[in-house]
């Protein structure tokens, strides 16, 4: 029996074999909607098991003309002969389309070819084109016009979706192949009177983990593949209460769903009856602390009661930061804060490790210090102490971190020599590790930090980098598109040149004040002033210094004016202030501050300087709507005008 099992486990299978070739090609064709990348799979023997998608480039042009085609033959060749060696290529075919090709592996050796393509890289070069269409003699337009209609992905963007493709592929054929020899591994053993030794060595050669234990409970056997997933040996778990206090650290989970699964499983063996809810997906907890989550399957055999481990951890945290990749995608879609995305993002990659705290500090304008994000898992008085935090080398993980813009570990906070200052803090917040990755933009720029803290010292493996370079990727994503947004919204509200607001916002603006002040009939006043000789001033010296005496009002009008306070360019050198909560008196007074602050500013220049004055009209609301207001406001200031400039000046009827 023990050759058969040998056998039964070097058995070279196909990919229909493994996988469900429908319910595959569903998803390629879910693809193929979701991305317009036309895709094929194609076993060993070339048979194609799926094709989705031709683009009319291709099937209404390249393929139909012999020359074409050639070249279309050509780049399938190249494509096939990299992909028998075993790794992905990227060719670009002679008609100036790109191919893809990456082969899915089952330990080592090809089980079928998958290929995306054609695309485009970037915006097409429609000369190249136009040059093809001539020399195969294609209809043109309807040629270029097949071209603008290619997709146009990015290298990374295509790397990353056969990745996806080919990891969730390599997924489901390791899943079927475990529980293929799983199953046949049972049967084995349900045939076999051998002795216990010969069962033992069978079962050692198990690519899964398992292990068995009698009516009593006590556990007897763990095969070397459980000792190499979970750390233990059978010392240290000699019975199934044991195991379940070391593998479960949630207590409730242990108390409410594992202990009554096992009283279960007990009653099934003793009566012979099937399990109920022979299979689970859990959570275990391994001897080193680290996490690794398992589908369990269990049987009866005999009066043993067999327990077969199927590692799923992988697949687990690649469909937990998918989730937290279209929840943060989802939320940004919709506009929600930028501190519920960034909290989303926190709570997503806690899951991953129950035994890891996050959080997001961001940088604020000055790019001196940071602020918190999101850390919805530390106490609120280390949230508060590190709020604010400056950075800088030797501050912490996250502002050594922010100020390196490369990865800080500090795998025990105690020793650490950046910690030093702070381990009290970390101490009385039960911290014992950090590691801090920076959040860095597309652009290069700093603009936080995510951070992984543990209760206990601990070093990161190759996952937990990947894990927390996921997580700031994720964050830099919702953060530029969060500032992007800002942008946007800013340069739609505000002068170019200024950067006062422009006339659209301040009219908007003036609007809700005077709403505001009819209904609550409170004051509010309206000053207009105008750069006196600014055409002048733009002759002499040209528009750039133009600009600056522009620049010079606005830089004074900020210094003088509220917070409250509303100023906006509405015309070339024209210039309105909002006063709400202001008697016409008390804008005067206003009025005769900037008046006398601006003609006592200057522009430098390499060979002197200029002076400017400003007149200015001013007004009171008086329950006028913003027209009659402006129209007023502006015969005040043309009065100052009109009386000898640089003067203040109001309207009367």
């Amino acid at each position: 029996m023990q050759n058969n099992v040998i056998m039964n486990i070097n058995k070279k299978y196909k990919f229909n074999e493994l996988v469900d070739v429908i319910e595959f090609e569903e998803l390629l064709k879910s693809l193929y909607k979701a991305t317009g990348i036309p895709n094929a799979l194609v076993g060993v023997d070339g048979e194609i098991i799926s094709q989705t998608g031709w683009i009319d480039a291709c099937s209404l042009f390249h393929r139909v003309n012999k020359q074409s085609n050639l070249q279309c033959q050509k780049s399938n060749n190249n494509l096939i002969k990299s992909v028998s060696n075993g790794k992905g290529i990227c060719t670009l075919c002679g008609n100036g389309l790109f191919d893809y090709a990456t082969p899915i592996l089952l330990e080592g050796e090809v089980l079928a070819t998958l290929f995306l393509g054609q695309v485009l890289m970037e915006t097409p070069n429609m000369e190249f084109f136009k040059k093809q269409a001539q020399k195969f003699n294609y209809d043109e337009n309807k040629y270029l016009e097949a071209i603008n209609s290619i997709p146009i992905v990015t290298k990374v963007e295509m790397e990353s979706t056969m990745d996806c493709v080919v990891k969730m592929a390599q997924m489901l054929i390791k899943t079927s192949l475990s529980k293929l020899r799983e199953i046949s591994l049972e049967k084995d053993l349900h045939q076999s009177n051998q002795k216990k030794i010969q069962l033992k060595d069978i079962l050692d050669f198990s690519p899964v983990a398992i292990s068995w234990a009698n009516l009593d409970g006590n556990i007897e056997y763990i095969n070397h593949k459980f000792t190499e997933l979970f750390g233990y040996i059978l010392e240290d778990i000699p019975n199934i209460e044991t195991w379940y206090k070391k593998a479960y650290s949630d207590l409730k989970y242990q108390k409410n769903e594992i202990k009554s699964w096992h009283e279960e499983i007990l009653l099934a063996g003793k009566e012979n009856k099937p399990i109920p809810l022979s299979q689970r997906e859990v959570s275990i907890i391994c001897k080193d602390g680290s996490e690794r989550r398992v589908l369990v399957y269990l049987s009866w055999l005999g009066d043993k009661c067999l327990a077969n481990f199927n590692d799923i951890t992988a697949h687990w945290k690649s469909e937990l930061r998918n989730r937290a990749h279209d929840s943060m995608l989802e939320m940004v879609a919709k506009d929600s804060s930028l501190s519920d995305i960034l909290n989303t993002i926190v709570k997503n990659i806690e899951l991953e490790d129950s035994t890891s705290l996050c959080s997001v500090l961001l940088i604020d304008k000055d790019e001196k210090h940071l602020f918190i994000g999101a850390s919805p898992s530390l106490p609120d008085f280390y949230n508060k102490a590190i709020n604010g935090t400056k950075i800088g080398l030797g501050i912490g993980s996250c502002g050594s971190a922010a100020f390196l813009s490369k990865r800080v570990i500090a795998d025990d906070i105690i020793k650490h020599e950046f910690w030093q200052p702070y381990k009290g803090l970390a101490q009385k917040a039960g911290l014992a590790a950090c590691w801090s990755e920076p959040i860095i933009s597309s652009t290069g720029k700093v603009l936080g930090t995510f951070a992984i803290y543990h209760k206990k010292p601990a070093s990161p493996n190759s996952s937990d980098i990947e894990r927390i370079s996921f997580a700031a990727n994720l964050a830099a994503i919702a953060i530029e598109n969060r500032n992007a947004r800002n942008e946007l919204e800013h340069r739609a509200y505000s002068d170019y040149l200024t950067d006062l607001a422009n006339r659209r916002y301040f009219i908007e603006q003036a609007e809700l004040e005077l709403l505001r002040c009819n209904r609550y009939e409170s004051e509010l006043s309206l000053i207009m002033l105008d750069i006196d000789f600014f055409k002048k001033i733009n002759d002499t010296y040209g528009h750039n210094v133009g600009d600056l005496v522009l620049q010079k009002i606005a830089e004074v009008s900020r210094i003088i004016l509220r917070d409250i306070d509303t100023i906006g360019r509405i015309g070339g050198e024209e210039f309105a202030i909002l006063l709400p909560e202001t008697t016409l008196t008390d804008a005067i007074i206003v009025a005769e501050r900037l008046r006398v602050e601006i003609s006592n500013t200057s522009v430098i220049l390499e060979k002197g300087e200029v002076t400017f004055t400003s007149s200015f009209g001013v007004v009171s609301a008086n329950k006028s709507n913003i027209d009659e207001l402006l129209i007023r406001a502006d015969k005040a200031l043309y009065k100052a005008k009109a009386s000898g400039r640089n003067k203040v000046c109001t309207f009367n009827e």
